[in-house]
């Protein structure tokens, strides 16, 4: 059984690139991100829609990590977009494959910190997020109704998830 320790790394276009894209909406550097400002306030949006389709807006509630990492789900028919509510949240996936599960060996995890959002490519494998520094709430969206999402067992064993003291910013 693999009960190996994997520590979730910050976000960044390059290192998530294999599993999608992440916008950053609070750094006013990000070319992905169409910026405005006004009397007192700045915003900015993302330049293509966040989600192909007519995604649903949903909110998990998440415990804190450390976390083991038992099991995953995919999505075969929509990307998934992931963000914070108030608190810096971390990520587990695995690469998508055409396998029945994914391996406990293949596990990243990303922190995903408030102002930043991930959009999974179809397939890729991921756990339920969980709070980086303690239980928090995250949102999420997703084109809902499209059949069973079903969670399967981790091949290999768990994977335990741990976050680094300082790798949150």
């Amino acid at each position: 059984m693999n009960t190996d320790t994997v520590s979730a790394n910050p976000v960044t276009a390059e290192n998530f690139a294999r599993y999608g894209k992440v916008f950053h909406l609070v750094d006013d550097q990000d070319a992905q991100v169409i910026w405005t400002t006004g009397d007192g306030w700045r915003d900015g949006f993302t330049r293509i829609p966040l989600v192909e389709g007519s995604p649903r807006l949903g909110i998990t509630r998440a415990p804190g990590a450390p976390w083991s990492c038992t099991a995953m789900e995919r999505h075969l028919l929509t990307e998934e977009a992931i963000f914070c509510a108030d608190e810096a949240i971390v990520l587990a996936v695995a690469p998508a494959s055409a396998a029945d599960a994914p391996d406990a060996a293949d596990i990243e995890a990303f922190i995903i910190t408030p102002g930043t959002a991930v959009v999974m490519h179809r397939g890729v494998w991921h756990d339920a997020c969980r709070g980086a520094s303690g239980p928090t709430p995250y949102y999420w969206m997703a084109v809902c109704g499209l059949g069973e999402s079903p969670w399967v067992p981790v091949v290999g064993g768990s994977r335990q998830v741990q976050v680094m003291q300082g790798d949150v910013a």
